[in-house]
């Protein structure tokens, strides 16, 4: 074990030297066995930890040093508790980051790094002016449970409808650099964000919930990442909020509120065109508007991607002035809010 120890630690130190002595812009470096990468705009060096990993799992379990009680186990520095950590995690990219103040790379060949790659799609150990950074990349989204035991850092990965009642995502359209259809100088990604923000007031009140939102700024998200969110947390329902115009972009008297479902996907009374039915049929009993009732949507990326029952609520017409005069008052968007919100708690009383 020792000698095996000494060869990675010397892959580890030649890797570093080759670094010192390269030009690294803005493209990733590769050298050695470890994938050593080196960002000049972030200072951090990092190396593949998967095999580092499994390796120090295999002798622990051979030699029988230490019980592997949970999904990851990181030797932490004599003495340091959690509340020294920063254990970060981000639902859409499906990464944990987990900063240890204090190390540098070659603590990750001295200490053991134990753990399971069942769920685990990428490991990089790495170090920064903060310490020892570790990139976790899962396989789906799971609720992060962080914890101190004995001088290990202790990670287990749980999904979210193990621990909540019901699971949430919610999609505020467009944002960052897609502003969605612009009238009048109003940005529809303005308007679906406003209306996501009184929804989510809503429901932070349900503390036995989970909810993923794509986004609650002005954030440029993937299509795949929001659809992904759904997928990959197994959401009881998925709902993107949106604002319609008319096929041409121009001005006319077309109002009222409809829904996209999936109509390839199965008619099934908890499926996409019954959640839609739902929703469409909640919104407008609050805000006043048009039922237009439900729409095919297949052809829109997130629902035809989507694998949980789906429902993209076009809350208004923005090339209707009347209408877009509405959408855009707090009044308004408080009733679309309301509206989407009975829509969820009718689905789940339904039995979503």
């Amino acid at each position: 074990m020792e000698e095996k120890i000494r060869k990675i630690s010397a892959l580890l130190m030649g890797g570093l030297v080759i670094l010192t002595s390269l030009i690294v812009t803005n493209q990733a470096l590769v050298q050695g066995s470890f994938g050593f990468e080196k960002e000049q705009e972030s200072e951090t060096e990092k190396i593949s930890g998967m095999e580092l990993m499994d390796y120090h799992t295999a002798q622990a379990e051979e030699q029988k040093e230490t019980v592997l009680t949970h999904q990851m186990q990181i030797e932490l520095p004599e003495g340091m508790e959690l509340e020294a950590l920063e254990v970060e995690s981000n639902p859409l990219t499906q990464a944990v980051t987990i900063t240890i103040p204090g190390i540098d790379q070659e603590y990750y060949v001295e200490h053991p790094l134990l753990g399971k790659s069942d769920h685990i799609n990428d490991l990089t150990l790495g170090s920064s002016r903060d310490g020892g950074v570790i990139e976790v990349v899962l396989d789906k989204v799971y609720e992060i449970e962080a914890s101190v035991e004995d001088s290990w850092l202790c990670l287990d990965f749980i999904p979210p409808r193990e621990l909540y009642d019901k699971v949430l995502v919610i999609d505020a359209g467009h944002g960052g650099g897609q502003p969605g259809a612009v009238k009048q100088g109003v940005y529809e990604k303005e308007l679906n964000l406003a209306i996501l923000l009184e929804l989510k007031a809503l429901l932070d009140e349900h503390t036995d919930w989970k909810v993923y939102y794509t986004r609650t700024d002005d954030s440029d998200i993937s299509l795949d990442a929001r659809v992904q969110l759904a997928n990959k947390s197994d959401a009881n329902v998925f709902v993107s909020i949106h604002n319609n115009s008319t096929s041409d972009g121009q001005m006319s008297s077309y109002n009222g509120t409809e829904v996209m479902y999936d109509e390839k996907k199965p008619e099934e009374p908890l499926g996409t065109k019954h959640l839609s039915q739902i929703l469409v049929d909640e919104t407008t009993a609050v805000t006043g508007s048009r039922n237009r009732g439900v729409t095919k949507g297949n052809s829109i990326y997130i629902i035809r991607t989507s694998q949980v029952p789906v429902g993209l609520v076009e809350v208004g017409f923005m090339t209707n002035r009347e209408e877009l005069a509405s959408l855009g008052t707090p009044e308004y968007q408080k009733k679309a809010a309301q509206g989407i919100y009975n829509g969820i708690l009718r689905a789940f009383e339904e039995g979503f």
